[in-house]
């Protein structure tokens, strides 16, 4: 898995575009640095193979995070400059991540583009605040800004269109900011849970 890592993190360096990955190459990746991290503090440090696979381990994390950072670095910008992102040769992770990706940027496009008069400013979104139903992870807003990530039970606000995609899938709750500003405090906690 080592080669694995060191070819991939090889490839991304040298490219504009993520490179193929097999779909469960993060999977992979992680179980080997479990393997790495047990065996190193089974084994003695103290003596050369110790030292090596504490070395190994090392090296094949840093590579690992480099991977990961740098081709969500090359999805995020497609997203930013309004590409829509292809799934082929994605991980499992990055496929999941880009179809939130295309799916936001399609609705905005589609849907939600401001008629003309009633614009909101460039800097300014209208935002939703919501109550997460599950665990979810960062994601990119409509607005390009990464929102999360969220624990279950967390109140939070993001933009309107990406908080409606959370709900219609079941991992959120909007939350009616109205009826909890005027909530007295110990209704509030009861307010929250209701919606």
């Amino acid at each position: 898995m080592y080669n694995d890592l060191y070819k991939a993190w090889k490839a991304e360096k040298t490219s504009e575009k993520p490179q193929p990955l097999s779909s469960d190459f993060y999977q992979r990746a992680t179980g080997y640095l479990k393997g790495l991290e047990d065996d190193s503090v089974a084994d003695d440090t103290r003596t050369i193979q110790g030292r090596l696979l504490v070395e190994e381990k090392d090296v094949a994390k840093r590579l690992f995070d480099e991977i990961k950072q740098t081709r969500l670095h090359k999805i995020v910008n497609a997203a930013r400059d309004g590409s829509e992102i292809s799934t082929n040769d994605l991980t499992d992770e990055e496929r999941r991540l880009v179809e939130h990706f295309n799916e936001s940027l399609s609705n905005y496009k589609e849907h939600d583009t401001p008629k003309q008069g009633d614009s909101l400013p460039e800097d300014q979104t209208e935002l939703s605040v919501v109550r997460f139903l599950d665990n979810v992870p960062e994601i990119v807003g409509v607005d390009l800004k990464i929102y999360g990530p969220y624990k279950k039970e967390d109140v939070g606000s993001l933009p309107n269109q990406n908080a409606q995609a959370l709900i219609k899938q079941g991992l959120a709750k909007e939350i009616d900011v109205k009826r909890v500003h005027h909530a007295l405090p110990g209704e509030l906690t009861k307010q929250l849970h209701q919606q």
